[in-house]
């Protein structure tokens, strides 16, 4: 008899839940040959659009909050990081089709005013942020056809379907501890092995664990450390499998070296660098977009930190958007918004894990089981 009681009240708890979750997807690309390809995501919108979910841009989100009002029932919000070229010509009509709002976190070192599309082609992000990072050091441009245009961005948010928000101007990273995990590779030089060696890394240098430079204080290693230890690995290490080549490495890497070759930044530097770094990329926002306000951010890889976040609420940000998993309650907490992302989209599997995460009760769940 117990046991039915108490699985009565979990049955009523748990209906009564249902409709009081708030999920929140993210998304990157979407194109043919992403993870999230088009088709997929037009059933998911179509599904959203015949069940009667109610999508929101922030500043829509920051009215009900100012007027201590919770998200109605059946909510959801979409998001999309970085402003690839793909969200405007794929992602915009069908939110116009579906009548469906979303807001678009966007790093704006790479935007251009204009871009001829005659000729457009749809790269691999991981390519052409690397080409632009390298650009960037150079001191080159570092805007790409490959991102959406404010141009395009004045019309996507005209329309009232699209909100435009912050996710740095650069996209950086560090370093943020000192363990050695692997060497800059011969065949591809990424966005982030060039932020943490400042622009000039090469083959052989060797790389700890990243963060975002946002999320983190983080370490610098300077050059000569840098060739010193590429001189070895090409002496001894190179060819080598994995495991030799991480043990023999972290040998190499003594608390000498570190202590020679191996900087901390100082918390007056890491507060510097997210100053300028949310500063610029709230201006180009606020210049180009009119009458716009910025006040939200979704964090770089998901790195997430409290440290800096009185910084850039300074600024004038006030919601903060991860890459945690789980769902958010009605009245959503700005300072820890959870979204959740897949690594291959289908549109079952939205359906599926937006059914769950809008009961607030299976939601947490779900949370605690991924």
């Amino acid at each position: 008899m117990t046991w039915l009681i108490v699985g009565c009240i979990c049955l009523i708890l748990f209906f009564a839940c249902n409709g009081q979750g708030v999920p929140i997807w993210l998304f990157h690309q979407v194109n043919p040959d992403s993870n999230t390809k088009p088709e997929q995501l037009e059933a998911f919108f179509s599904y959203l659009s015949k069940q009667g979910y109610n999508t929101y841009t922030l500043k829509e989100i920051e009215s009900f909050r100012k007027a201590n009002q919770k998200l109605p029932k059946k909510s959801l919000v979409l998001t999309f990081d970085d402003g690839y070229y793909d969200n405007y010509s794929i992602v915009f009509p069908l939110l116009k089709k579906y009548k469906l709002k979303a807001i678009f976190f966007v790093n704006t070192l790479f935007i251009k005013e204009q871009a001829d599309r005659s000729n457009q082609t749809i790269e691999k992000s991981d390519v052409v942020n690397a080409a632009l990072i390298e650009n960037y050091f150079q001191q080159q441009d570092a805007t790409s056809n490959q991102y959406f245009t404010w141009e395009e961005m004045r019309e996507m948010e005209a329309s009232g379907l699209v909100d435009i928000q912050c996710h740095s101007h650069r996209h950086g990273m560090v370093f943020s501890d000192t363990i050695f995990r692997n060497v800059v590779q011969e065949t591809f030089t990424s966005a982030g092995d060039n932020f943490v060696h400042n622009g000039n890394a090469q083959a052989g240098f060797p790389l700890f664990r990243m963060r975002g430079e946002l999320s983190a204080q983080g370490y610098t290693l300077d050059t000569a450390g840098s060739n010193l230890f590429k001189d070895f690995f090409q002496k001894n290490l190179n060819g080598k499998p994995k495991k030799e080549l991480v043990k023999q490495a972290r040998g190499f890497i003594t608390k000498d070296f570190e202590a020679q070759h191996i900087h901390p930044y100082t918390e007056a530097e890491f507060k510097t660098r997210v100053e300028k770094d949310m500063s610029e990329n709230i201006t180009h926002i606020e210049h180009n977009l009119r009458d716009k306000k910025a006040i939200g951010f979704a964090w770089p890889y998901g790195h997430q930190t409290k440290i800096s976040m009185p910084w850039m609420k300074a600024l004038g940000i006030n919601y903060f958007f991860t890459c945690k998993k789980g769902t958010n309650t009605r009245n959503l907490n700005p300072d820890f918004i959870y979204r959740m992302e897949l690594r291959k989209v289908t549109a079952s599997k939205l359906i599926w894990l937006t059914r769950i995460n809008s009961n607030i009760a299976s939601g947490w769940l779900y949370r605690w089981l991924s």
